[in-house]
């Protein structure tokens, strides 16, 4: 009888809490953000909170009688505290400020527990009912893998896309946005299918900015509240691409309609079981197709673009003309065609389809006993990732690397070490990964890319280098590593992502006597990077136990948060890293 008393006054305080601030009339739309700043986007703009810039950017519209806004936001700074806020009208704030009206503070709440945000949910809904609901989910997204870190209350790791699901069930939304990196992919859109009808998302990191645009499609949405659901959707992905364009960041964004998940799934099935069945003698076209489909370092490396991987399946001298696959490629390519009804990006070159998919190509970021977990399972497209690695040699066997310049003569290094060769030149026997190629000629801009060498494969750089007269990037610095020597393999670099994936440009030797480096990197437009470095004391190209990583730690707050945006033709000096001995693994290098 105790439990029950105590649950009722519980109730009881709840319902006051919101007395005076929910509405019995329902209003048109009624949108819920759940802000976790439990993680280094509390500090990620100059010290300030990416989650609460985007809350006041909210609060320059505001809620109206037909627009409700509530958030829940949770900050670092205040030890994990989480709130309630209703949004109401405000402009000017000053940083990390929140002037709309506190509807409930929480004390410490973990943010990436399912538990956490169902009662954000239900409690927004209660409180603000609506005919129509949309879910902003704001920090970080590792795709599949899940959303929400809580570095404070929680243990660091994502939401899984399974808990998140857990917190939805029974509750529906018309539309649910994530503000995070890698989220717009098959297997999250099919394992939300049932909890809403639209999905907003991006293939792409986010830039450590916020871009979601809301001022911009809110005032659409005050001026305009019976706007369908498909319409905002599309409102907001524009908004997106207008604000990263006026901002100079590059961005992605898609809308993908749920209810025609279940139609993709099936016909995403098919053509894994048919590639598995038919590719026969083949599977090096496969693997061509895959190596063909865009691949930038707003990506991740286990992630695809499922339409252009087809297409490029389309493309395959001996695929194409087996109707089988053929078929279920093109029928993949329709589905996503019909499930995204808008998918924009300002990378220039690049075309999206709107979706990604899990395409492991070897077996160390082929995590499938996380993966299976996912409703998504049901598709057997994992049996189908399995049959892949394993006919085109993703574990283990060597492959081949051809480097061609114009003008030719160009060094060529490949992870920041010099081959002693000259453009045009083949590698044979290199080891399956990722290679950041660099090529140097006296009176050229210093050329940089990185590609994946793949087992049994040919790799092929076609590089075009531009004669100097444009900007460079300077970053030089000491790195130490307390009670340790520096061995040769220590290496700095600049660290382009936003994920726990370490993606390296400008790789440099640090002189393992005196710890000094200088990293030259051509720009030609703002770059948001990391300075790391690492010494990779047994050379193998892997973060073990026992080896030295740190980072330049630029506002001396002692935490993994100093993304910064260098400009062509600046110049840094005094970047020291200090290193720490690895005993857990927190970032994943790419590099061999």
């Amino acid at each position: 009888m105790k439990f029950i008393k105590y649950s009722l006054l519980i109730i009881m305080v709840v319902s006051l809490v919101f007395i005076g601030c929910g509405k019995t009339k329902k209003a048109k739309w009624t949108i819920l953000a759940y802000m976790d700043g439990n993680n280094n986007l509390d500090i990620s703009l100059n010290g300030n909170s990416y989650c609460i810039a985007d809350a006041q950017e909210m609060e320059k519209i505001g809620s109206t009688d037909d627009v409700q806004i509530m958030v829940m936001i949770g900050s670092l700074k205040t030890g994990g505290n989480c709130k309630y806020y209703y949004i109401e009208k405000f402009e000017n704030e000053m940083p990390d400020s929140i002037s709309s009206k506190v509807i409930e503070n929480l004390g410490t709440k973990d943010m990436s527990d399912k538990t956490t945000l169902q009662n954000f949910i239900r409690a927004g809904m209660e409180n603000y009912p609506a005919e129509h609901y949309m879910l902003i989910i704001d920090d970080h997204g590792g795709g599949w893998r899940g959303s929400c870190s809580d570095e404070q209350n929680g243990a660091g790791d994502l939401m899984t896309m399974p808990d998140m699901r857990l917190a939805l069930d029974t509750i529906h939304f018309d539309v649910i946005v994530f503000h995070a990196c890698l989220m717009s992919m098959v297997e999250v859109a099919y394992e939300l299918k049932d909890n809403a009808d639209y999905m907003i998302a991006s293939q792409f990191t986010m830039p450590m900015q916020s871009i979601l645009g809301s001022e911009q499609w809110l005032a659409y949405l005050t001026a305009n509240p019976n706007t369908t659901p498909l319409e905002i959707s599309k409102k907001i992905v524009e908004a997106v691409y207008a604000t990263a364009n006026n901002k100079q960041k590059q961005a992605h964004m898609a809308v993908t309609d749920l209810t025609k998940m279940t139609a993709l799934a099936s016909k995403i099935s098919n053509l894994g079981n048919m590639l598995v069945t038919e590719t026969g003698d083949n599977w090096n076209e496969v693997l061509d197709a895959f190596n063909s489909t865009h691949y930038t370092q707003w990506d991740d490396p286990a992630f695809c673009d499922l339409r252009e991987f087809c297409k490029k399946v389309l493309q395959e001298p001996n695929l194409q003309n087996i109707n089988l696959i053929k078929n279920a490629a093109q029928e993949v390519i329709d589905g996503i065609n019909e499930a995204v009804p808008m998918t924009m990006t300002n990378v220039s070159g690049l075309t999206r389809g709107g979706l990604n998919i899990h395409f492991p190509h070897n077996t160390e970021l082929f995590d499938s006993t996380k993966y299976v977990a996912c409703q998504f399972r049901s598709t057997n497209w994992h049996a189908f990732l399995s049959k892949f690695i394993s006919s085109t040699g993703g574990g283990g066997g060597t492959g081949t690397l051809v480097v061609n310049s114009t003008p030719t003569g160009a060094t060529v290094w490949l992870n920041g070490s010099n081959t002693n060769y000259t453009t045009n030149v083949t590698f044979t026997n290199v080891n399956p990964g990722n290679y950041e190629v660099k090529l140097t000629l006296t009176g050229y801009y210093d050329w940089i890319d990185t590609v994946v060498v793949v087992a049994g494969q040919t790799t092929t750089v076609n590089a075009t280098l531009q004669q100097q007269g444009g900007q460079t990037l300077t970053v030089s610095g000491v790195v130490t590593w307390p009670g340790h020597s520096l061995s040769n393999y220590c290496i700095a670099f600049l660290d382009t992502s936003h994920t726990n994936t370490i993606w390296p440009v400008g790789i440099v030797s640090v002189n393992p006597a005196t710890g000094i480096y200088t990293i030259i990197y051509s720009l030609s437009a703002p770059l948001e990077a990391y300075v790391e470095a690492f010494d990779d004391v047994n050379n193998n190209g892997y973060i073990d136990s026992g080896e030295g990583l740190g980072y330049w730690d630029a506002n001396g707050n002692g935490q993994w948060d100093d993304m910064l945006t260098f400009q062509p033709g600046q110049t840094v000096n005094n970047a020291d890293i200090v290193l720490f001995t690895v005993t857990e693994l927190k970032k994943k290098l790419i590099l061999k």
